[in-house]
């Protein structure tokens, strides 16, 4: 297993990029929220030569059983347990971008890397069904406290889902009692980002889209979509959408590296058809955002 990342605080150590990754991820049952994690963090098949991303390594032990469950079960054409309500888990990731990925020409020619720390706590699909309809439940209540602590969201919708209407309810009572607590506690709720992003990306309902999301967000889940921009509207913060896929393409033309379990209105179920060619898309973009506030049509590939 891979080990921890040994900081070096030498004059070539990389360059930490400003910001927070402080995030919370969300979405329905069956989303992948785990196996985005788990794929995030196994990084399979990377190619640094051509890739913006030099590395991404765990950074707390607990980080380090995402890599094993890639290993030992997605690897092994297997599904992930889901996530039981409870004490959900933290995971974080150093990633390092090439200096290649500086903007400005004349610090990439310093040739040091840049380097985000991440920090992912986990919820259970649960937590959706609650927000809909129980929102006097006391664990639910606990994670709300928590979510009201970080400094972004990260929501993650099958993009094979019908439950636009359910989901967007539950972001509507999500809105509203983060709202109570962050003007509670005096939080400027203007520098909170909030990114929707959409897994299954390589389900060719989904793939048509891949450079079209804005029109896919509004065809396909446009309560959804309503919710979130009377989110932003209330709060004045930034939204941002996105594609991944934990499995992704294979061959040309792509087709998806998928076996297609079960497809019901929840969404899709499905493992890896060929490990020796996996290859996710979409899953720093959206991270890198949350951090910074900034997007980068590189990541969006990867």
């Amino acid at each position: 297993m891979r080990t921890l990342l040994n900081l070096n605080l030498q004059s070539n150590s990389p360059l930490d990029l400003q910001g927070n990754g402080d995030i919370r991820i969300i979405g329905d049952r069956g989303a992948g929220k785990t196996t985005f994690m788990a794929a995030l963090a196994y990084w399979p098949n990377g190619n640094p030569e051509s890739s913006p991303i030099q590395s991404i390594d765990p950074f707390a032990p607990d980080t380090g059983i995402l890599i094993e469950m890639a290993q030992n079960i997605l690897e092994n054409g297997q599904t992930l347990p889901p996530t039981r309500p409870g004490q959900p888990p933290l995971y974080s990731f150093i990633v390092q971008l090439k200096p290649s990925f500086w903007k400005n020409p004349r610090e990439a020619v310093v040739g040091r890397n840049l380097r985000l720390q991440v920090s992912c706590r986990e919820y259970a699909g649960e937590l959706v069904d609650q927000l809909r309809s129980n929102l006097d439940d006391p664990i639910l209540s606990t994670y709300l406290d928590d979510c009201a602590t970080a400094t972004g969201l990260l929501l993650l919708v099958d993009a094979t889902s019908t439950y636009d209407r359910e989901f967007a309810q539950a972001l509507t009572n999500l809105e509203r009692e983060l709202n109570l607590r962050l003007t509670h506690s005096n939080r400027n709720k203007r520098q909170y980002r909030i990114a929707l992003m959409f897994s299954k990306a390589e389900q060719p309902q989904v793939w048509n889209y891949q450079n079209e999301i804005p029109n896919f967000v509004k065809l396909k889940f446009p309560k959804t979509q309503q919710a979130l921009q009377n989110w932003r509207r209330v709060w004045g913060c930034q939204v941002s959408t996105f594609f991944s896929s934990a499995f992704g393409m294979m061959g040309n033309p792509p087709q998806p590296n998928v076996r297609v379990i079960q497809n019901d209105g929840r969404g899709t179920s499905a493992v890896i058809a060929r490990p020796k060619f996996w290859k996710p898309f979409g899953l720093v973009a959206p991270i890198y955002w949350l951090h910074t506030g900034q997007s980068d049509e590189r990541l969006q590939q990867i």
